[in-house]
């Protein structure tokens, strides 16, 4: 996966490991669109300083909510995360989880910029939406622009130069 490690806006893509072909196939079109999208192979832990700052620098945090999503607390800080720091959500449904049995983050979804399904096997039904929300649209590279970015997962640090590892 190609993710953005630049400065400017960028979407903070969270999502449980175990939902991680659905996220780089999200990743992967938003780069074909021109979009700045972060995440990593962790799906983002704000527990972790590094990805508390990235999520902090982020335009919107986009979460992909599941029920290996909604089964560890790992994944649910996420969204408790996201809150914390007033930044604006948008929520993709992959399944038909039932966030209404958790109160307290039934009460985190009026955060939500929006929430929309998104389909594996029919993205285009999501994207439609998704590619016209402002605060995703304000993260678009400009025409001129070239893409700040790194593969992130082993392959990625397997093809780092080593002066990066210092």
């Amino acid at each position: 996966m190609e993710v953005y490690k630049g400065k400017s806006d960028f979407i903070a893509l969270c999502y449980a490991q175990q939902n991680r072909n659905a996220a780089e196939q999200i990743v992967d079109r938003l780069n074909q669109e021109r979009f700045r999208v972060w995440t990593n192979d962790r799906g983002c832990n704000p527990k972790k300083k590094a990805d508390a700052v990235r999520l902090a620098e982020s335009r919107v945090a986009v979460i992909l909510i599941s029920k290996d999503w909604i089964a560890e607390e790992k994944y649910t800080n996420q969204l408790r995360g996201a809150a914390h720091i007033q930044k604006q959500l948008v929520l993709l449904f992959l399944d038909d989880t039932d966030m209404s049995k958790h109160e307290e983050l039934n009460l985190l979804l009026n955060r939500s910029v929006r929430m929309m399904d998104f389909k594996p096997d029919a993205p285009e039904d999501c994207f439609s939406g998704l590619l016209t929300l402002d605060c995703i649209t304000d993260c678009k590279m400009a025409d001129d622009e070239e893409p700040d970015t790194e593969k992130t997962g082993i392959i990625g640090f397997l093809s780092r130069d080593i002066t990066d590892l210092t």
